[in-house]
């Protein structure tokens, strides 16, 4: 690029000073020249760079004061923009010529003309404005396209840096990886605003050729890892402070805090990104970062450097292994508590309902062992009908009845204070082990005896409230049906028909 670029700026005269600057967001080459040539349109034409099609190009040519002898950029036709007798009048005079590129992201692809520059760019940021650049191109992925490639490539899970017309690597910053940022923002203090990226944009997974760039981002990658797990972190415009307080205190402060100035062990590199991995892995992310910060501060050999001894992950993994256990003993009895308070519910429940069916049951015999009564003694032993069941004995036939009726609702009123009683007690419980317990336990556990849901203990209760009310009731409207009938009987028994029908039926009998 540089190349046909000089080539172009030669072609008006020979070059005296010379200015280059790209970042990611624009590249401007600035020549100084004497003015001693003017090709003409057809060969300026030859000379112009053709460039991708996602980005703009301009060619303009400022005279000493400024005054733009031509501007000529993609779009626009040259022999409009390009006037010779014009620009003759400048001849053998100082002018400059500026070749700019303003760059746009397609399809997460942003292209790189003059590597060794945007690396030197990147490289001379503090770290904070370091990660600001990537961050304002990152959305889902990035790709830099190195235009004539041959410089160095590697990818992270969202960056990638790749040669001219390379397959690029399939990239995307996943969900789960940013809410890792609010997670830091609760058990991590920032004394600055903290970086909207992560330790997974900088890690480097794959490395093919590499340079300063890569190495650059691992160094970021290391910060960015070890921020995560400290409790305290500043990373500012001059300077890099951290602090992770465990059973010692390691305080960490560089004065200059470039990119480029960051000397941190690179053996550690990886050890830091696991260990910050690691902690926000599989939850209990408070108590992983604690005992993390514990052993880290035991085993960080150089606090200048961070270099951590080789088996400082395992460390931490065996300490929270001893945690774990802790919490499991701990868990279980939580555990059985609950089970035991809830089988208690079950069997305060449960007495009610047999309470509730016990009073059907006395009634239902009592009413029963009555009127057996009535038919054995008054009607069995007699040998007849007439006057088993007179009128008074129906009537307090009939005031039985309506006595277990009575008793009916009362039962079920009594057992549906109890069941609210039950639901309060149960609603109490959950709360009460809401904070012991994740929600998607407590879900499961109580799930079983929650009183609203079908088909679980509380449901069936509801099934023998029903079912046993439905029985109960039909028992008293056979009874009643039978008293009425029996009424019916001793009315029409009084009656002259039924004495002249009596009389009849006898005659016959007696003639038989």
């Amino acid at each position: 690029m540089r190349t046909k670029i000089l080539a172009i700026v030669q072609s008006f005269g020979s070059c005296n000073d010379s200015f280059l600057k790209e970042d990611l967001r624009r590249l401007e080459y600035s020549y100084s020249i004497k003015l001693t040539n003017i090709p003409s349109k057809d060969d300026l034409c030859l000379l112009l760079l053709e460039i991708n099609q996602r980005d703009g190009w301009r060619l303009r040519m400022l005279s000493e004061a400024d005054e733009p002898l031509f501007d000529f950029q993609r779009g626009v036709d040259l022999g409009e923009a390009y006037n010779t007798s014009e620009i003759q009048l400048y001849k053998d005079t100082e002018v400059r010529i500026v070749y700019s590129i303003e760059k746009t992201k397609k399809d997460s692809i942003l292209s790189v003309y003059d590597y060794d520059a945007v690396v030197n760019y990147l490289t001379g940021l503090p770290a904070s404005e370091f990660m600001g650049a990537i961050k304002s191109h990152l959305d889902d992925s990035l790709v830099l396209e190195v235009i004539g490639g041959g410089k160095e490539n590697f990818s992270t899970r969202s960056i990638a840096v790749i040669n001219e017309n390379d397959s690029t690597p399939s990239l995307k910053r996943d969900q789960a990886w940013t809410g890792r940022i609010e997670q830091c923002g609760r058990y991590c203090q920032w004394s600055t605003k903290q970086p909207d990226v992560l330790p997974e944009d900088f890690f480097i997974i794959n490395n093919g050729k590499e340079g300063l760039l890569s190495k650059a981002f691992m160094q970021v990658s290391l910060l960015l890892s070890a921020c995560y797990v400290a409790d305290y972190s500043g990373v500012e415009k001059n300077q890099l402070k951290l602090r992770i307080s465990g059973f010692k205190t390691l305080i960490s402060e560089f004065n200059k805090a470039k990119v480029c100035d960051l000397a941190f062990n690179e053996e550690s590199v990886n050890q830091w990104y696991d260990i910050y991995d690691w902690c926000y892995t599989g939850g209990y992310t408070s108590d992983r970062l604690t005992i993390a910060r514990n052993i880290i501060s035991l085993n960080c050999t150089d606090y200048t450097s961070l270099q951590l001894n080789a088996s400082t992950l395992e460390s931490i993994k065996s300490n929270f292994r001893i945690f774990e256990q802790d919490n499991v003993r701990q868990y279980i009895k939580v555990r059985k508590d609950v089970s035991k308070d809830l089988l208690d519910l079950q069997d305060r429940i449960n007495s009610v309902v047999e309470g509730f069916t016990g009073d059907f049951r006395k009634n239902v015999v009592g009413l029963g062992t009555f009127f057996l009564t009535l038919v054995v003694v008054r009607v069995v032993a007699n040998g007849q009908w007439a006057g088993a069941f007179s009128n008074q004995i129906l009537v307090l036939s009939f005031i039985f009845i309506v006595l277990s009726a009575v008793l009916l609702i009362y039962s079920r009123l009594t057992l549906e204070k109890k069941e609210k009683l039950y639901a309060k007690h149960y609603d109490q419980l959950r709360e009460r082990y809401k904070l012991l317990l994740s929600e998607e336990e407590a879900k499961k556990i109580f799930e079983e005896c929650n009183p609203k849901k079908v088909g679980t203990h509380a449901d069936y209760i509801q099934w023998q409230k029903k079912t046993y009310t439905w029985i109960w009731g039909l028992t008293l409207g056979v009874f009643l049906l039978f008293i009425v009938f029996a009424w019916c009987y001793n009315l029409f028994e009084t009656t002259n028909l039924y004495k002249i029908l009596k009389a009849i039926i006898s005659c016959c009998t007696k003639s038989i």
